[in-house]
């Protein structure tokens, strides 16, 4: 089937030979009308985090599967399946993230603020999920988290994932 893109008037088709494949994140339940009417139209195959495909890297003291399992044990029980970290988090350039610096990135642009957003920006409850990474008191990143290596072993304890 061959369409006219409205915008430019070009031409437009899809080879045969050309899956067009969506994802979509259900933990989002503001699209949850959307996601129902579309699970009608269309197959779907659920993709569940993963932490076989992190097996045997370590950052710092952190293995990085074991973090992966522990922090979704903890993620289920408080939220629900549907909220858990997928194993993708931890990928930069389609590698997986090996160095503490890298981790230490993540996990305060991507990992924490995804967290706050789950505890409503509830400190005491983001201390308890993470450990000493977090100061309650200051309603902040706790200042251990600051040096990459730091932050790495205290979660290896926390989720006991220390590596040899």
């Amino acid at each position: 089937l061959t369409v006219q893109l409205p915008q430019s008037g070009d031409q437009f088709s899809v080879p045969e030979n050309v899956l067009i494949i969506g994802t979509m994140n259900t933990a989002d339940r503001s699209i949850h009308l959307l996601d129902t009417a579309l699970r009608r139209r269309f197959q779907f195959i659920e993709l569940m985090p993963n932490s076989d495909l992190l097996e045997g890297t370590t950052v710092g003291a952190l293995a990085l599967d074991a973090f992966l399992d522990g922090l979704n044990n903890e993620v289920r029980k408080r939220f629900g399946r549907e909220k858990q970290i997928g194993h993708s988090m931890f990928y930069q350039d389609g590698q997986v993230v090996d160095t503490p610096e890298q981790f230490a990135s993540m996990f305060r642009y991507e990992l924490l603020p995804l967290l706050q957003e789950y505890l409503y920006d509830d400190y005491r409850a983001l201390a308890d999920l993470l450990g000493e990474v977090i100061d309650p008191e200051a309603q902040r990143i706790a200042e251990i988290a600051s040096d990459a290596d730091a932050l790495c072993a205290e979660l290896a304890v926390k989720f006991g994932s220390a590596s040899a």
